[in-house]
């Protein structure tokens, strides 16, 4: 459909509306009940204890958390009262068993963090008191065996630094998870095909749904709504860039929690990214997220039978602010995700990380030397990638010449075979470790 109105902030959520009710006609009971990041918590813990615990090891698996020695003395509880100066908050889903503390925040609908969030949440299950928490905040001890689920939408999202501080992340064990990545694979892999069909198939229907909505939720079809409003901003690129993530904010703070909300944030998160991602031509995509951005070649991408939001091949360039506000990039590293975490066993020589399921490889040792002319120019930003292409080009011929090798191989490719060929290349001189 054609849009007439002028949609400005005002009528934005309105006529999204509309639009959203004439499109998504499916009977999909968590959206017409307009669940919030709780009832998906809720899901997620009834899962984890269904049938004495029964999917819980397959769960703790893919995030790469020691699995406890016995199912019958696990804890399983959501909205946990954390500590706070003012106002307490709550832990989302706390999992204890041995001596093991498991602290998932779920952050599918893009909430932003509170003050000091995860480190209340941290502090809270180490036992720290209200009146030691800010001594132990400014410097942290203990921590021991606590793992922190940060869970989102798309793995777009991060906690900021007054919520999780860099010397408290280092004392803990962080996994950044989300429902397209993560969750979504282990409902349609590990969980439906062992639910048992009882009470005339009760669970199976509620699974089935549920899969349905989050499918429906993590949707790119884009909005003429959201287009109308966005053709209508004046500026510049990072004005309307940063016009956009403050509007996604606002409707984040609303207390609503209206589905038809939800996907509004998410399509306008869409369209900021756009301003950025068409910097880069030809086989490179360019995904530039509020936090984070990289860069990946389009084969590259081909290469994963599971469809990540983010490939198991891919550069790494630093922080979006720094960016912006530098005109430079932070870095540049080669990184190799979503390994079995069994890979660093063979491989002592180099450095893996997020719990040995990624490896790195320097691409370029100081990136920071080349600028972007003009942050606000996609002429300049373009001339800016394409030189900083043009200095690991050499490096990235090889990559390119390894990539076609996997893809032509008639195998079905995993990531561990990427990380391999990789390995081949750092064997032979093409890359430098971390």
């Amino acid at each position: 459909m054609k849009h007439n109105v002028i949609i400005t902030k005002d009528n934005l959520v309105e006529e999204f509306y509309k639009e959203y009710v004439s499109k998504n006609g499916k009977f999909l009971l968590f959206d017409l009940a307009n669940a919030n990041e709780n009832a998906n918590t809720k899901v997620l813990k009834y899962l984890l204890q269904y049938n004495n615990c029964q999917f819980l090891n397959s769960f703790l698996n893919r995030v790469c958390i020691p699995l406890p020695k016995q199912n019958h003395n696990v804890r399983i509880t959501d909205q946990v009262k954390a500590i706070g100066p003012k106002a307490t908050g709550y832990i989302d889903l706390y999992i204890q068993y041995d001596d093991v503390h498991i602290i998932i925040e779920n952050k599918v609908y893009g909430a932003g963090d509170t003050k000091k969030q995860l480190a209340r949440y941290i502090a809270t299950v180490n036992r720290v008191s209200v009146e030691d928490f800010d001594r132990w905040y400014d410097e942290p001890t203990g921590c021991n065996n606590t793992h922190v689920v940060y869970l989102t939408a798309d793995g777009t999202k991060e906690p900021s630094t007054n919520s999780l501080p860099e010397n408290l992340k280092i004392l803990i064990n962080y996994y950044p998870i989300n429902y397209n990545d993560d969750i979504l694979p282990w409902l349609e892999e590990d969980v439906m095909p062992n639910i048992t069909y009882a009470d005339d198939g009760i669970m199976v229907a509620g699974l089935q749904q549920y899969i349905a909505y989050l499918k429906q939720f993590l949707s790119d079809e884009s909005s003429e709504v959201v287009d109308a409003y966005v053709n209508r901003l004046q500026g510049s690129d990072a004005e309307k860039y940063k016009l956009l993530l403050k509007t996604i904010k606002i409707f984040s703070n609303k207390t609503c929690e209206d589905n038809v909300v939800k996907s509004l944030r998410k399509q306008l998160g869409v369209h900021a990214e756009a301003i950025f991602s068409g910097d880069v031509v030809g086989d490179w995509m360019l995904h530039f997220t509020p936090s984070f951005i990289i860069l990946y070649k389009k084969t590259w991408a081909t290469l994963d039978a599971r469809k990540y939001s983010i490939p198991s091949l891919f550069l790494y360039a630093g922080s979006t602010d720094y960016f912006l506000k530098k005109s430079k990039l932070q870095v540049l590293t080669l990184i190799i995700d979503h390994l079995s975490p069994n890979m660093k066993a063979h491989y002592t020589n180099l450095k893996f990380g997020n719990h040995d399921k990624n490896v790195a490889f320097t691409l370029l040792s100081n990136p920071k030397n080349i600028k972007c002319s003009d942050v606000n120019s996609q002429t300049a930003r373009k001339e800016f990638y394409n030189e900083i292409l043009k200095q690991i080009k050499p490096m990235i011929d090889k990559i390119d010449n390894a990539v076609l090798i996997l893809l032509t191989s008639g195998t079905s490719i995993t990531p561990d075979m990427i990380f391999k060929k990789m390995v081949d290349a750092y064997d032979n001189g093409c890359l430098k470790p971390l």
